[in-house]
């Protein structure tokens, strides 16, 4: 009996769960180590890496199946995977964690510090008394976001160093900062589920949003829609895509047929993948190994 209900657990797990792990071998386990995590409506991602030479010696990618259980909460999933990791027993010295969602606004600097944030994120984005505000600055702009109160404050209870951003903020940092997106004129991030479409024009951003996406029809037009909204000549442009999707498949493919000149992103050197992470494509996992770069 007990093995029966264990295997049907198991087999639920894996239902609303499905883990991609990849580990290296941790030559020096005493030194101080690093934690990077990504936190999406469909996605938890963490990378442990040794600090000391960027070094990533731990990675693991879950797609969350938000069809499984409708009465959990996103930080009680969340919660779940750091103990089933058991994260939340590991000492680490610097804590990154990218959360990407839709309840954000930009704004020049210049008005940013004479609004209200609480009330510009509830006009927004709406809902602002069950989540908890916060304000990047990242080139001229005032990134302004919120998160649920119940996962931000398990978050910073859990990781008490932690570094708590937007996607967004970190993704435009690295727009202008990284070298694989400096010939760039449009970043197109693809999650689980989730799209992230930023543009910029020489040293000026002109767009981001975040979207929600169900097919790769879906991931096409958005892209196809902001560019056309602003005036990018498919013809001209050059577009640098980060996914954990192979270069080949059917979407990355009909991309090509619209846009003339399509590169995928490479993570800055300092960042080291040895053994078995070193299969891992060059495209993949971007803001989660590069999020430490940015000074926000």
């Amino acid at each position: 009996m007990f093995l029966k209900k264990y295997l049907a657990l198991f087999h639920l797990l894996n239902d609303a769960y499905i883990t991609h792990f990849f580990h290296g071998k941790n030559e020096r386990p005493d030194e101080p180590l690093c934690l990077s995590m990504f936190i999406g409506s469909s996605t938890f991602m963490y990378s442990i890496s040794l600090q000391s030479s960027n070094r990533v010696i731990e990675l693991c990618h879950v797609e969350l199946n938000n069809s499984f259980d409708v009465k959990q909460t996103l930080k009680d999933r969340v919660s779940f995977l750091i103990q089933n990791h058991l994260l939340h027993r590991q000492k680490f010295e610097k804590v990154f964690i990218s959360i990407l969602n839709s309840s954000f606004t930009l704004l020049p600097n210049a008005f940013a510090s004479e609004l209200d944030l609480k009330s510009l994120l509830n006009f927004s984005s709406g809902d602002i008394l069950t989540k908890k505000p916060f304000q990047h600055h990242v080139k001229d702009i005032a990134f302004c976001f919120s998160v649920e109160q119940e996962l931000s404050n398990y978050l910073e209870k859990t990781f008490t160093n932690a570094n708590i951003r937007h996607a967004g903020a970190v993704n435009i940092q690295l727009l202008f900062s990284e070298h694989s997106l400096s010939n760039c004129n449009v970043f197109l991030n693809i999650s689980d589920k989730q799209l992230e479409i930023a543009a910029k024009q020489k040293n000026d951003l002109l767009f981001y949003n975040v979207f929600d996406y169900e097919s790769d029809e879906d991931v096409l037009y958005y892209l196809l829609f902001a560019m056309e909204q602003f005036n990018l000549n498919p013809l001209h442009v050059a577009i640098s895509i980060a996914a954990q999707r192979a270069v080949d498949e059917a979407l990355m493919l009909n991309i090509k047929k619209y846009v003339k000149q399509v590169n995928f992103v490479t993570s800055n050197p300092a960042v080291k993948l040895g053994d078995e992470l070193s299969k891992i494509p060059n495209h993949f996992y971007f803001t989660l190994l590069n999020q430490h770069l940015c000074e926000l």
